[in-house]
């Protein structure tokens, strides 16, 4: 399979692998990601309690399950029950936990329906991982689904210590308890906690359930689980204010006599070490701070302008949680605040500053250079008023470009902005509703199209490459879930948010969708829906029932009352164009004030997709996505959450461009006087 890879790497006109060594790096990334996939993912399991639903994998061939401790720590346990990814079911027992790293282990009950020992990984070890080591994360975020095999993230190790693996492989809910591998397939961490930021998931360290597997085993239960930062570190316990950079603490004020002063600490001193332990994040320290007693000598390793030193504190007084909690309300924003709130900002856009060891770093991004070559020229970027609304795929010489048709959905006098600079004004050609792709025309003879795969067959895990308009790497992914039918594109939308106000009899339009079928037919926030089809509109349940009856572009029939006016109007569905999984999402992909910033605001309804883990903006949809053949095997379409991005597969998309060079709708667009 590498032979015929390579070849077809050097008949495109790419560098041959073996002359470029960063082709070689990637297809040899590549075959291991594919051999390790392979060995590991019969042993992930969906956890049910009756009450929520997590991830889990097994570790012995008589079906030890770690997990993470908040997945089970209900009072349901006598319910537990795992799900293998072919769907068979089997009932498990809690053995115990750790919460203070949240960890725990379960054991599966019933004897394996095949006779055979239950699929299991091997552990890896924890404390033997670098930043920037290569791994991947398993998982059933939102829960077990038929449909949806558990998507695939890759991502690099960017902090490890003695409880916590922090990594940029992006987690979400339902994931907690799923595993992290290592390249070679080896269990190195078991998902747990999140936040706002993409690159901060946390996994429980391997070597915690290495140290505690015999008291598990023994159905001990012990410690609590902390999903805060207690910031005991610049108490009078030990007296420091900490800068992280990159997930390493460097010391920014000593306070005066305090035990970090007494015990020689500087400023600019790198914390390296507390009591032997090494930690990955601001949590894991204040884990590990919770853990040591007042008056206690414990031993500090910094590293000091290039060398490590060791030091020894006594610890001093640790304050109450009370005590904690009144700190924080009257210590007001200090310097150091104020500069992590900079950077969290910093953080959740498109522009953020990006760490050494994250799959997103600079020398990463260069090694697909070589694959990407052929690419220059092919994508092109729509701006308005200088503002960046969506990348483009150019598919022909003589100015066809495809683009997403929602994110120039009510824009006035939209730009495409060539590769090589060239500004040019755009004609819309056709629109295709249910993909949400838009065909446009710009006045150039001379353009470079991009070179589409000849296959859709992409197996979970192959790895992508997205790039800017110039042509160059910009973001990397990988195949999370190969090319499937979403569910909600056989459901018809109206395109419209409702609402019943108390004492009211009639259902209004509380928000009408950017590019629905409402807006298109010129439906209003604040309209009163009267009928459809002729039955008389009682309440938003009724409303959704009928229109959820009737399928994607069939034809209702509409009357409303706006004002004194009322109006019957006939109006095409379109596919729910919206995600339904609003329970995977964090908030700020769901909060209608942030309609677009984070996730598209049409980011469903597909009738073919494939699903991948690139951190996309929704200005960054619509231009080609890259394996590492160097042919573009899909077009961005759609972030739909944090850990969902998707493309249109290579060969739909050709067929939808020519049904679109053949259709020529009538403009959407509001044409410049």
């Amino acid at each position: 399979m590498n032979r015929m890879l390579l070849l077809t790497l050097c008949l495109c006109g790419t560098l041959q692998a073996e002359q470029d060594p960063d082709l070689v790096r990637l297809t040899a990334r590549q075959a291991k990601l594919d051999k390790a996939l392979d060995k590991v993912s019969p042993a992930l399991v969906a956890v049910e309690d009756g009450n929520g639903a997590g991830s889990g994998v097994v570790v012995s061939a008589d079906g030890v399950v770690l997990t993470a401790s908040h997945v089970v720590s209900s009072r349901r346990s006598s319910r537990l029950r795992v799900i293998f990814p072919n769907g068979d079911t089997y009932r498990a027992e809690l053995l115990g936990m750790n919460r203070s790293v949240d960890a725990a282990m379960l054991k599966i009950t019933d004897r394996p329906r095949n006779g055979k020992p239950f699929p299991h990984v091997d552990l890896g070890e924890s404390s033997k991982l670098k930043r920037g080591d290569w791994c991947f994360a398993l998982g059933h975020p939102g829960g077990f689904q038929k449909n949806r095999p558990a998507p695939v993230r890759l991502g690099r190790v960017l902090s490890a210590g003695y409880r916590t693996v922090v990594s940029d492989c992006a987690i979400v809910l339902g994931d907690s308890g799923g595993p992290l591998f290592d390249l070679s397939g080896d269990l190195i961490g078991i998902h747990s906690m999140i936040t706002e930021v993409i690159v901060e998931n946390r996994h429980v360290a391997v070597d915690a359930f290495r140290r505690d597997g015999d008291r598990m085993e023994n159905r001990e239960r012990w410690g609590t689980l902390s999903a805060y930062n207690n910031d005991l570190v610049e108490t009078s316990f030990v007296g420091m204010v900490l800068r992280w950079r990159n997930f390493t603490p460097e010391v920014a004020r000593v306070v005066r006599n305090s035990p970090a002063d007494e015990a020689g600490i500087r400023p600019g001193d790198l914390l390296l070490t507390i009591a032997d332990q090494a930690f990955a994040d601001p949590l894991a320290l204040s884990t590990l701070l919770a853990d040591i007693a007042e008056d206690q000598h414990v031993k500090l390793r910094v590293d000091r302008v290039g060398r490590e030193k060791d030091l020894t504190m006594t610890t001093g007084h640790k304050p109450t949680d009370a005590e904690l909690a009144q700190r924080k309300e009257d210590g007001g924003i200090t310097v150091e605040d104020e500069e992590h709130y900079r950077e969290l900002k910093n953080q959740l856009t498109s522009l953020r500053r990006v760490g050494p060891y994250e799959k997103r770093s600079t020398e990463e991004l260069d090694r697909f250079l070589p694959v990407v070559s052929q690419a220059h020229g092919g994508v092109v970027e729509f701006r308005e008023l200088g503002e960046t609304l969506a990348l483009g795929a150019v598919m022909s010489d003589d100015g066809y470009i495809l683009t997403k048709a929602s994110e120039l959905d009510n824009v006035i006098d939209p730009e495409c902005i060539l590769s090589d600079g060239r500004r040019l004004k755009m004609q819309e050609v056709a629109v295709d509703r249910a993909f949400d792709l838009m065909l446009v025309k710009v006045d150039a003879r001379d353009l470079q199209p991009v070179q589409w795969a000849a296959t859709d067959a992409l197996k979970s895990g192959r790895m992508l490459i997205t790039t800017d308009s110039r042509g160059l790497p910009l973001l990397p992914g990988v195949v999370s879930v190969a090319a499937r039918t979403l569910t909600t594109s056989s459901k018809g939308f109206l395109g419209v948010r409702m609402a019943m106000p108390p004492g009211s009899r009639y259902v209004s339009l509380a928000e009408v969708l950017s590019g629905g079928a409402a807006e298109r037919n010129g439906l209003k926030k604040g309209d009163i829906v009267r009928a459809i089809n002729g039955t008389r509109i009682r309440d938003t349940l009724q409303m959704s029932r009928i229109v959820g009856a009737v399928a994607p572009n069939q034809k209702i029939s509409l009357e409303y009352e706006r004002g004194d006016t009322v109006k019957t109007i006939d109006i095409v569905l379109t596919p729910q164009f919206v995600s339904p999984d609003r329970d995977v999402m964090l908030d700020r992909y769901r909060n209608k004030e942030n309609l677009g910033k984070f996730a598209s605001a049409h980011n469903s309804g597909f009738p073919e997709v494939l699903q991948h883990d690139t951190d996309l903006f929704p200005h960054q949809c619509g231009g080609p996505v890259f394996d590492i053949s160097g042919k573009a095997v899909g077009l961005n379409i759609a972030r739909a959450a944090r850990i969902t991005s998707y493309a249109i597969p290579a060969r739909a998309l050709l067929r939808v461009f020519e049904e679109l060079k053949n259709k020529g709708e009538v403009p959407l667009l509001k044409k410049a006087s």
